[in-house]
């Protein structure tokens, strides 16, 4: 089967036998409050226990002390990795945190900024030097400022980059990939469709059919 370069974003629950039928595409699955606070920690491990994936990513934006942190890492074992804010900062924060998740073999990715129009970018030469300072696994930037992308892509260059913002906020498939985001966080364009495999495969081909755009006009 061919894996695209898809995290599913899975705020609704969709029948069992669907979302067996289309992980296979999928690189990752981030599960969010939605979901969690919705079907309970039980019930997300439910969900999750049949599927042959690579990467569970909780996504609580955490951002708050060391200890607050950890005791919510700590329930949610199942996860790989988790995705929390960089302004909070490191003392009493993200460097207990980063040294917990190292410790238990779990990854931390870290926002660099966020998809919706009230975020200030102003912020972002902060949000760096807490990002170079802490060498997370990976960071979070969004598909809807592919001028994001890129500044992080070159600040970055050997870091996971995942990018949230396409399809319903208004990132177009593929054009995150292009600018330099290693995977498209995609979620209510695959749930909400009537075909959501077929809508997996249309997403998959429209990015490889980007990705190529994108290497012929770098030549």
């Amino acid at each position: 089967m061919l894996k695209g370069r898809i995290i599913f974003s899975m705020d609704e629950e969709i029948p069992q036998h669907v979302l067996l039928k289309i992980s296979g595409y999928f690189h990752g699955i981030k599960i969010g409050y939605p979901l969690l606070l919705r079907k309970g920690i039980d019930g997300v491990k439910e969900i999750l226990r049949k599927l042959e994936i690579n990467e569970i990513i909780m996504d609580l934006k955490l951002a708050d002390i060391d200890n607050t942190m950890i005791n919510i890492v700590k329930q949610l074992d199942f996860a790989n990795s988790f995705i929390a804010h960089s302004f909070i900062g490191i003392d009493g924060a993200l460097g207990e945190l980063k040294n917990f998740l190292d410790n238990n073999g779990k990854k931390l990715y870290l926002l660099a900024s966020m998809s919706h129009k009230g975020w200030n970018d102003d912020f972002y030469p902060y949000i760096k030097t807490v990002i170079k300072s802490l060498n997370p696994y990976g960071i979070v930037a969004p598909a809807t400022k592919p001028n994001v992308i890129r500044i992080v892509r070159d600040d970055f260059p050997d870091k996971i980059i995942i990018s949230p913002g396409v399809g319903a906020q208004g990132g177009k498939i593929g054009d995150a990939l292009c600018n330099g985001a290693d995977y498209e966080i995609i979620g209510r364009t695959i749930y909400t469709s009537s075909d959501p495999e077929n809508k997996v495969k249309e997403i998959i081909k429209i990015q490889e059919e980007k990705i190529n755009e994108c290497k012929k006009t770098s030549t």
